[in-house]
């Protein structure tokens, strides 16, 4: 008997995208399916995807069409992360590109494998301001904020955010992690951010240091 957790995964790093589209289908059809399993292998498998991008086996398009292949699988599956979420309270995330900067591919595929992992995404979108991250982590109490910056005239904003959020007192309720090519390391450690992600792979192993576990 096929293993549908492994055809799954094998499907993600191999983007069969027809493979995919048949496993979307055949997912809903499988009594007790454990959903736990189903969140593994998709990040397993993004991981492997992520890796193989680093290392230009695959392109920017590749990495794009298999997120938004997994975005349309788990808004398709929907119905059994509901289930799931009665179980245990599911942990949340709001990302966004900060104010004036309109770039957002990085950003949305992080949000993917995000959500692929198991998190409720709050995605504010692009030219996002400091009260709006501010106003939205106020309402939904998120674990994670992922902020992302292409341009360098934008990236100050990362810093205004932060401090809007320190002003809020909710700087210590969250992890904050920060990406785009306007930022890196050192700039991360100069505004107080948790980590900075060079790429979506590199996101989700960063957060899960940061909370001990996904």
């Amino acid at each position: 008997m096929s293993d549908i957790y492994q055809e799954l995964r094998a499907a993600i790093v191999k983007i069969e995208t027809d493979k995919l589209e048949a496993l979307k289908e055949e997912v809903l059809k499988t009594p007790n399916i454990n959903v736990d399993k189903l969140v593994e292998n998709i990040r397993f498998g993004l991981e492997e995807v992520g890796l193989k991008f680093e290392a230009g086996d695959y392109y920017l398009a590749e990495l794009i069409l298999i997120g938004t292949e997994i975005s349309e699988a788990v808004e398709k599956w929907k119905p059994l992360f509901e289930k799931e979420e009665l179980k245990a309270e599911v942990k949340k995330a709001v990302i966004g590109t900060v104010e004036g900067d309109i770039h957002d591919i990085g950003k949305n595929i992080v949000g993917m494998m995000l959500a692929s992992s198991g998190f409720k995404i709050i995605d504010l979108g692009n030219d996002v301001t400091a009260d709006k991250f501010v106003e939205a982590v106020k309402e939904n109490t998120p674990v994670i904020v992922g902020m992302s910056a292409l341009l360098s005239t934008t990236r100050d904003n990362i810093k205004k955010t932060i401090d809007a959020l320190k002003e809020n007192g909710l700087r210590d309720k969250v992890k904050i992690i920060i990406g785009g090519a306007a930022v890196d390391d050192d700039f991360a450690k100069d505004v107080d951010a948790d980590g900075y992600a060079a790429n979506a792979a590199e996101s989700i192993r960063l957060v899960e240091g940061l909370l001990g576990g996904l």
